[in-house]
């Protein structure tokens, strides 16, 4: 064996015993070397080219605001997430990028690999990008618009916008309803619940309206939802992110139909997306796990899995993709629902439990185990707080009950508006629309064994109206970015602002018979804020410095007055004196981060010690961010010192992710991190911003948020998607008879993981 890294007396003596042959061997290496160059130089070219579908984002501009920009480029994200779960990469490119690309000689005409162009929220179209486009169509390539339809785009799809509607009442535009048997898999239903839409009609017999939108009672509006032409397909609004699965397979079923080809790349991904079921990663895992926990009606349900996902291959394998998508994807329902079955035999767990108790001579052991799982929280977030079925908490209640959740965190009030009659905030819309939503909500708990603990935003002023608002800012106590920008947040270091949010906890938790408050929005909004004056003054004060005398290197950029503190993380922060010590940069870069922390702590040291003088046993807790320490430095969210220091009974870190690996990471560094013993129920992100979590993982992170040790989990956020898809799965097993994994059982769980 050869190592021609090594010095030549490592290698052996017969190979260098004379020049010739020497020779030849650096000849040999040379040439290899100058494969691997080419070689990688050809894999940069392929990994250059351009994906066949890109998203185009409007380039800022005349007529085109900074906000749309971002909103766009917000919207992109999420359709990039949902290409990818049906199969494809996705270029995002701005319109000025793709006129330049087109000058350079490689547009539509000659860049072959874009099929397909996806414009989210396009509102004005440049003569350039129009001339762009109606080469791209005329080349045979397809359009994808949503929301925005300027007058060049509407053209090409035989279209014509005649209005733009705001919803005159909550639920106005709730579902899509479908009729398009030409497109093969296309969804009957599919909920959206907008706001507002783009109306428009065909202006050609080849354009035709696939969908129209029915309101939350079920009937239909007459309004147009989804239009499809020869050259492409409009949709009347963005793509939201509820009911994602579904949506996922509306376009999937759009996409293979406008380019037919895509078809067979769609049909590989259901195919490949049955291996991985819950926490298991391949098929053999899965039917270990499910065989395991012998449940006849899982193994029943795991067997005709296996045979339809054998099926899906057949059909991909003779090409007939349409069928293997629709097999594969009733395969993965199957083996989705033996998973979800398997987490329902108890008894397999009792034994186990009970014979490492004897083994160990812990007679009580079976005992404190069974008080644990008693004691496990199993929580849902409420964002809107209304539950999933506004105005009727009774029915909530009910159906998250059956489903085995034992607490409800519903979100009742902003730092701007309440849900409830209150003597501090403006009343909410949804307070004025349906009534005292805390009271409603406790009532419809306790019938049904639920724990209440009501979940607070705190700064953050969304959703307050906007009176309220401008009341605040005028009276200096709104924040302030560092570049001077105001931000619709509260500053926490304004006295008059902590007295506020205080207030507010206090007559929740006096007024009504809840078990508990939590905290959100806990924070600064990020490490750009808050920079206003007063914060600055207080700040001074604190530090004992005389503002005249900060150095320059303090302020943010282009700042000439002396009036403000640059953002924490500046790479002033890191420079030191000669001598090796901080210097007065870096010194009140770190204070001013200590500082920061310590107004939100406040908050928290405040609600513990008058919440608790009110109602001894009311539990606190805050939802918070999974990275720490992170979080500290740059919102100003020490929630671990918060723990230790007995402010929270217990706290939920928003571990968002999709990536099991990832999930499993936070948690085990937020266990680690946290006193011993106390509670954590980490947040589920179901139906986060861009999750793309199907019901059978949101069960696999459940399963090993108890296999590492959490006191429960929190989903986030119950609404009709939790209601209609991951409740389901979670009644089947995991949430009414959870069994805690034994000791013996540790091998297995990590064998499926790593399987």
């Amino acid at each position: 064996m050869l190592s021609v890294w090594l010095p030549e007396n490592t290698v052996p003596c017969t190979l260098w015993s004379c020049r010739k042959s020497r020779r030849r061997f650096l000849q040999l290496y040379l040439l290899l070397l100058i494969c691997a160059l080419l070689y990688g130089v050809g894999a940069f070219t392929l990994a250059a080219a351009p994906a066949e579908i890109g998203i185009v984002l409007p380039t800022a501009g005349e007529g085109v605001k900074q906000a749309d920009v971002g909103y766009a480029r917000s919207t992109s994200k999420r359709l990039t997430r949902m290409l990818e779960g049906i199969g494809f990469a996705a270029d995002t490119i701005e319109e000025a990028a793709l006129i330049a690309e087109r000058q350079r000689g490689t547009g539509p005409r000659a860049t072959v690999q874009r099929r397909l162009l996806i414009l989210p929220m396009n509102a004005e179209i440049s003569p350039k990008m129009a001339e762009y486009l109606k080469e791209f169509v005329a080349g045979s390539g397809k359009l994808l618009v949503t929301y925005s339809l300027a007058d060049e785009v509407a053209q090409l799809l035989h279209l014509q916008q005649t209005d733009w509607l705001r919803e005159e009442q909550p639920g106005q535009f709730a579902s899509i309803h479908l009729s398009a048997p030409e497109v093969q898999g296309m969804p009957e239903v599919v909920r959206q619940a907008s706001w507002n839409i783009t109306v428009a009609e065909p202006t050609s017999p080849q354009t035709k309206i696939i969908g129209h939108w029915h309101n939350a009672a079920g009937e239909n509006t007459g309004l147009p939802a989804l239009f499809l032409a020869q050259s492409g397909a409009f949709f009347s609004h963005v793509f939201l992110p509820d009911d994602i699965q579904k949506k996922k397979r509306m376009l999937a079923a759009l996409l293979g139909h406008l380019v037919p080809e895509f078809r067979r790349t769609i049909a590989k991904n259901a195919v490949d997306d049955t291996s991985q079921i819950g926490h298991t990663q391949q098929h053999e895992a899965l039917a270990k796990f499910v065989e395991r926990n012998r449940n006849t009606d899982a193994i029943a349900a795991l067997q005709t899995g296996q045979d339809l996902v054998e099926q899906a291959r057949a059909a991909y394998t003779r090409a007939a993709y349409d069928e293997a998508i629709a097999t594969a994807r009733a395969g993965r329902d199957a083996l989705s629902k033996a998973y979800h079955l398997s987490h329902d035999n108890i008894r397999e767990g009792q034994a186990l439990a009970l014979r490492d108790a004897e083994n160990e001579g812990q007679a009580s052991a079976l005992r404190d185990a069974g008080q644990s799982l008693a004691r496990e929280g199993r929580a849902v977030w409420n964002h809107s707080g209304l539950g999933a079925y506004p105005g009727d908490w009774e029915h909530s209640a009910k159906e998250l009950a059956e489903a085995g959740i034992n607490m409800l965190i519903p979100n009742m009030a902003r730092a701007g508006a309440a849900h409830y009659p209150s003597a501090f905030l403006p009343p909410s819309e949804t307070f004025t629309r349906y009534g005292d939503q805390v009271e409603q909500c406790i009532q419809a708990a306790r019938l049904h064994g639920l724990e209440v603990h009501i979940w607070k935003i705190t700064w953050n002023l969304e959703g307050a109206p906007k009176e309220f608002i401008e009341k605040m800012r005028a009276a200096g106590r709104t924040q302030v970015s560092a570049t001077g920008e105001p931000l619709n947040w509260l500053c926490p270091s304004h006295p008059e602002n902590v007295k506020l949010e205080l207030n507010v906890l206090l007559e929740i938790v006096e007024n009504y018979d809840i078990d508990g408050i939590q905290l959100d929005y806990i924070r600064y909004p990020g490490a750009h804020a808050c920079y206003c004056e007063e914060c600055h003054q207080r700040f001074a004060s604190t530090t004992k410095t005389k503002i005249d005398e900060w150095p320059a290197s303090v302020l943010p950029v282009g700042e000439t007055s002396r009036s403000r503190l640059s953002p924490v993380g500046e790479t002033s922060r890191s420079r030191l004196s000669p001598a090796g010590e901080p210097t007065q940069s870096q010194f009140l870069g770190n204070a001013y981060t200590e500082w920061r922390a310590q107004q939100i702590t406040r908050l928290v040291r405040m609600l513990h010690k008058r919440a608790r003088e009110l109602k001894p046993d009311i539990k606190i807790s805050a939802a918070v961010f999974g990275g720490y320490p992170a979080c500290v430095t740059s919102i100003g969210q020490d929630w671990v010192a918060w723990a230790k220091a007995g402010y929270l009974d217990f706290v939920c870190p928003m571990n968002y992710t999709d990536d099991l690996s990832y999930f499993t990471d936070l948690l085990e560094n937020q266990l680690s991190l946290l006193p011993k013993g106390f509670t954590i129920y980490p947040g589920i992100g179901a139906t986060a911003t861009n999750s793309i979590l199907t019901a059978d993982a949101v069960v696999g992170q459940i399963y090993l948020s108890r296999f590492l040790g959490a006191s429960g989990w929190t989903i986030f956020d119950y609404s009709r998607d939790i209601s209609d898809t991951v409740l389901p799965a979670i009644g089947m097993g995991i949430g009414v008879r959870p069994a805690q994994p034994s000791h013996s059982s540790v091998f297995h769980i990590k064998r499926d993981l790593q399987d």
